[in-house]
């Protein structure tokens, strides 16, 4: 007779790739040959958010099972710090040190994540991943920290978050060092960041892929638009609108390949010329006329192409605006915005002028009002009234589905799961 013991050792780690969170501690229990199987899945990220500290360290972090088992170390992957336990104001010691041990033991690195000024302590372990590629950190540093780190010369994806003055300018030097394999660079709340550091950097980066470079104070969106013309191949593209007296470069540069731009709009003054929006809109639609995922935009000339659309806290003026949109975007498929429960039939009905929608995303907004909760009824509403809707996702982590009944009748499905909301910054692509 064939036993779940049985089954080739490669067999399960397949089965338990499919699997995550709690699950993979589950499975590790029931024998020593699914604790095999699955040791390879469960060490494949490290992971420490705010609910593991309030647990540490009356609960082990993951840190410390890699250094208490230096055999595991071998299977990780991904590193992603997003909070440090904290003890009489300071960082725990403890938390730290098992954290620059797992990582000296780890060599097949190949993304970290630090969220919070927290990096210092890890530098020395980063400068010796030959295989990581993936750079998302904190980048609140000194000359000397800077100077270590810069020598990474293997990242594909880099992002720098609240960089200091002692890193960027250091940021076109380490640009030589990644000339052949940086494809995306993300400066956000650069404060220091000015116009000549970034395009000393971006000269020496032609081949980059995406640019995301978001409130960054000196750095708006003519800005990037006079730098642009050193990365042609750009397929993504963040900013950060401006003063709209300020004059876009004639003509603009080329953007012939760029599929994803996100703006993030603030106010400035009132001024007799075109709102920044509308002239950073016209200067690359002048420049492209294929532009796919938009988030952030309105504008027609995107409505044959337009795929994805995101309005990120904030809201439409009125319900025809957006039924003009939906009716216009011929393309549309993904559409997020903060849903109106109030007037759900008046929103249902604008929504439903899209024949091609499928996905609808319920974002936050910064509003105190409260608001009802879209019920199993409302969504039935909702998808039977927009036949093409396939999927509702709720901000905190509810997946309504389309389904159907034995009778073949509408019903709806719900699934839920913990939102990852510090995964990517929310200008960036989404997968």
């Amino acid at each position: 007779m064939v036993s779940a013991d049985s089954v080739n050792l490669d067999v399960l780690e397949l089965i338990f790739a499919y699997l995550a969170g709690n699950d993979l501690a589950s499975i590790a229990l029931v024998s020593r040959s699914f604790f095999a199987g699955v040791i390879p899945r469960l060490y494949s990220t490290l992971l420490f958010r705010l609910s593991h500290a309030k647990r540490y360290p009356a609960v082990m972090s993951p840190f410390a099972a890699v250094a208490a088992h230096p055999e595991f170390a071998i299977h990780v992957r991904h590193v992603d710090i997003r909070t440090v336990p904290v003890v009489k104001t300071q960082y725990n010691p403890k938390f730290l040190l098992e954290c620059t041990r797992a990582l000296d033991l780890c060599p097949n690195i190949i993304s970290f994540r630090c969220s919070i000024n927290a990096l210092p302590p890890f530098i020395a372990g980063l400068t010796q991943k030959d295989r990581l590629r993936d750079l998302r950190i904190h980048a609140s540093l000194t000359t000397s920290q800077s100077t270590r780190l810069v020598k990474l010369s293997k990242v594909r994806n880099l992002t720098l978050d609240f960089p200091s003055w002692n890193i960027l300018n250091l940021l076109p030097q380490w640009a030589v060092t990644l000339r052949d394999n940086l494809t995306t660079l993300t400066l956000f709340m650069a404060n220091e960041l000015n116009e000549t550091v970034l395009e000393t950097a971006l000269v020496e980066l032609p081949g980059l892929l995406g640019l995301h470079v978001v409130g960054c104070a000196k750095v708006d969106h003519v800005a990037i638009f006079n730098l642009v013309s050193h990365t042609p191949l750009l397929e993504s593209l963040s900013i950060t609108t401006g003063d709209a007296n300020r004059a876009l470069p004639q003509p603009p540069a080329s953007l012939a390949c760029l599929r994803y731009l996100s703006i993030d709009v603030r106010l400035v003054p009132i001024s007799p010329m075109l709102p920044p929006t509308t002239s950073a809109l016209s200067a690359i639609m002048t420049s492209h006329q294929r532009l796919l995922p938009a988030p952030h935009l309105l504008h027609p000339a995107h409505g044959p192409t337009l795929k994805n659309l995101s309005f990120i806290d904030c809201t439409l003026g009125t319900a025809d605006s957006l039924a003009a949109l939906c009716k216009g975007c011929t393309q549309l498929e993904r559409l997020e915005l903060w849903i109106p429960v109030r007037d759900l039939t008046i929103f249902t009905n604008a929504i439903g002028k899209s024949s091609t929608l499928r996905m609808l995303v319920d974002v936050e907004t910064h509003t105190h009002n409260p608001r009802p909760t879209l019920t199993q009824d409302s969504v039935r509403f909702m998808m039977k009234a927009v036949p093409t809707l396939q999927k509702i996702i709720i901000d905190g982590g509810r997946i309504w589905t389309r389904r159907k009944n034995t009778q073949g009748e509408l019903n709806v499905g719900l699934e839920r799961r913990s939102p990852n909301r510090a995964a990517i910054h929310w200008f960036m692509p989404r997968e």
